[in-house]
């Protein structure tokens, strides 16, 4: 499962091309527009561990994750693995009237195991 929240922090005092943006008011939120799927980890399959590792991630104005911090994990390198996969992902970027810019938006990227 994925989901991509808003966010709640901004930067004030970066130049304009520099600034990231939160989701609200003139600015849209980034979307999904091409995914890899993250990938288990061999320790976290034979722990039989599942859960969901929160991303906080800065969508740039072409549309690829940048500045990606990981804000909850259930561990066993699957942290590593969800970061590994987001940074492949492609967006259709946020918008401040009209104009692509940077976005920062929380994701989160669910690991369930196989049936």
């Amino acid at each position: 499962m994925i989901t991509v929240l808003a966010a709640t922090t901004i930067q004030a005092q970066a130049p304009e091309d520099e600034k990231v943006y939160k989701v609200g008011g003139a600015v849209s939120r980034p979307r999904v527009i091409s995914k890899v799927e993250a990938e288990y980890t061999p320790e976290a399959l034979k722990a039989g561990r599942q859960g969901s590792v929160i991303l906080q991630v800065v969508v740039t104005p072409d549309g690829e994750a940048s500045d990606i911090h990981v804000l909850r994990s259930p561990g066993f390198g699957l942290d590593e693995k969800a970061v590994e996969a987001v940074q492949q992902w492609r967006f259709k970027p946020g918008e401040k009237s009209g104009k692509p810019v940077r976005v920062v938006v929380t994701i989160e990227v669910g690991f369930h195991l196989p049936r």
